[in-house]
């Protein structure tokens, strides 16, 4: 068993209101110990790809609203006006008639906001409240995540996933033109993919998985990962955060257990033209069995580091461990502790400073 030079990852957003927030209170804490340092997710980022809908989609002049938003969210709560309620009443768009190709999207906004949370982060580096060492990273939604979501047909989501990598692409570039390579990590959010994978590409009862999409989802996950790593330098990190949503603390589909996430970490290391450095994966809670880890034995992933999403505030540190007594078990490479998904969404009853306490000393047991 080895512990990872670096054997927390915070999986992204964090429930603070600036980037320099954010680093003064994790900094402190695991700043030595966090592979990277998100600015968390500030602002519409932390609602995830809600973020592209109001920034690209509904601002895109080929596409047209062909469902407006059902409902949304309950006011009273802190929530912002525009977010919908859940899955079921997000908005959808499509081509306009006769749009066969969406025009270049100019930046999905994340070159621009990393660059001045960067800057903030360099500042308090300089003032030794970040250690010498730590990164910046930067997470970014893979493609169906962006655009099932806020669509209906295979053909749009066709040509919107389209429009998206080719955004994505040059946004990675700027990304890595604004921040020193050794000072990046660039996160790969995987949500829609892993569900499709596991649980099946169709389902009509459940929205966003109503309409069946072209392709294996397999096939279109390795397209991604081939695209999309093409052209990161070398010195930047990159890893893949295999995720089973987050709505309000829920799943939107348990994991049975890691045989799909085994596949998907296998074929972006098989696909990918730079190396991988880390994939994170999900444990639930009530997730300490053999069962779910056995299919670990089939992980082929080189030196890559396995941060265990195995962190709950629930049961603590006593619970946390006995997860990760049992991926020790079945897993005998480099691995690392997180969270399952971003904590930026904790009940009002659970204090941040408490759940990163939890990372730390469940990190110095691996």
């Amino acid at each position: 068993m080895a512990n990872a030079d670096k054997p927390v990852l915070l999986v992204g957003s964090v429930p603070c209101q600036t980037a320099e927030e954010t680093f003064r209170t994790v900094a402190p804490i695991l700043g030595d110990l966090a592979i990277g340092l998100s600015d968390g997710e500030i602002d519409a980022r932390r609602y995830w790809v809600m973020y592209i809908s109001l920034n690209t989609w509904s601002k895109h002049p080929d596409l047209e609203v062909v469902r407006p938003v059902l409902e949304y969210a309950p006011r009273g709560l802190g929530l912002p006006e525009w977010l919908p309620a859940g899955y079921h009443a997000l908005p959808w768009w499509a081509p306009k008639a006769g749009v066969t190709k969406l025009s270049s999207i100019k930046t999905l906004g994340y070159p621009a906001e990393a660059a001045a949370s960067y800057r903030t982060f360099r500042r308090l580096r300089d003032e030794g409240l970040i250690p010498r060492d730590a990164r910046f990273q930067q997470c970014l939604p893979f493609p169906d995540d962006a655009v099932r979501l806020f669509t209906n047909t295979a053909r749009s989501m066709s040509m919107m996933v389209d429009g998206y990598i080719d955004v994505m692409k040059r946004d990675v570039a700027s990304l890595c033109e604004a921040i020193p390579h050794e000072d990046l990590v660039l996160q790969w959010d995987i949500n829609w993919e892993t569900i499709a994978i596991e649980h099946g590409d169709h389902l009509p009862d459940m929205p966003p998985m109503q309409f069946n999409p072209d392709g294996h989802p397999l096939e279109r996950f390795a397209r991604y990962v081939g695209e999309l790593n093409a052209s990161i330098p070398a010195p930047v990190r990159v890893g893949l955060h295999l995720c089973y949503g987050d709505f309000h603390h829920k799943h939107f589909l348990d994991p049975t257990d890691l045989a799909a996430s085994v596949t998907m970490a296998n074929k972006a290391v098989e696909v990918s033209t730079r190396p991988i450095d880390y994939i994170h994966l999900a444990v639930p809670r009530h997730r300490s069995d053999d069962t779910y880890f056995e299919p670990l034995r089939d992980l082929r992933i080189g030196d890559a580091t396995v941060y265990a999403g195995l962190v709950h505030y629930t049961d603590g540190v006593a619970g946390s461990l006995k997860r990760l007594a049992t991926l020790k078990r079945h897993f005998s490479g480099s691995i690392g502790v997180a969270t399952e998904c971003g904590l930026g969404h904790r009940q009002k009853d659970q204090d941040l400073v408490t759940l990163l306490k939890i990372h730390r000393d469940v990190a110095a047991e691996i």
